[in-house]
């Protein structure tokens, strides 16, 4: 099972509130392991050398696993940021429609969510939280289900003064 958590990332990498609902989270669920939508240049990027779900997983003793590309993953895999692809059709002059920019957007999306899927079935510890930006739960828990995966979403869209939390969205397949 994997038990989601949808927030911001300026929320992910400063905000303690955080950290007891994830606390939390964890003995409820009783689970395994921490994962998160990050990586090494993200947190550079805010200055930050560790996430919330990162200290969440060293003070539970949990492992714990970056589960975004890098990069020059992202450049290998071919998934790119909607502003890229804004970029280039402009400098290209290639005359994009704007639905065929969000086709574009929502392939690199995908390619990126099932990267973190593969990240997971590597890191193979199970029940495991995972928090990511929170645009990304309704396609990831969808990929999720197609997979035949257990989700359960904690939060859609956590912030310090969550409500969302008494009501969560479950969407129940087997693992």
């Amino acid at each position: 099972m994997i038990i989601i958590v949808g927030t911001s990332h300026s929320i992910q990498t400063v905000d303690l509130e955080l950290e007891a609902y994830l606390v939390n989270l964890c003995k409820e669920f009783k689970v395994f392991a921490v994962a998160e939508e990050m990586n090494r240049d993200a947190l550079a990027e805010r200055d930050c050398s560790t996430s919330i779900p990162m200290q969440v997983a060293n003070a539970l003793q949990l492992p714990h696993r970056l589960c975004d590309p890098n990069r020059e993953q992202r450049a290998k895999l071919e998934i790119r940021q909607e502003n890229d692809i804004r970029m280039q059709a402009w400098r290209t002059d290639s005359e994009l429609s704007e639905p065929e920019i969000a086709e574009l957007v929502a392939e690199s999306l995908a390619k990126r969510e099932r990267y973190w899927l593969e990240q997971l079935r590597d890191f193979n510890v199970w029940p495991v939280l995972f928090v990511c930006g929170a645009d990304h739960v309704p396609s990831f828990c969808q990929l999720l289900k197609q997979q035949g995966i257990s989700v359960h979403v904690a939060a859609e869209d956590w912030t310090s003064n969550n409500t969302a939390r008494d009501v969560p969205q479950a969407v129940h397949s087997s693992l």
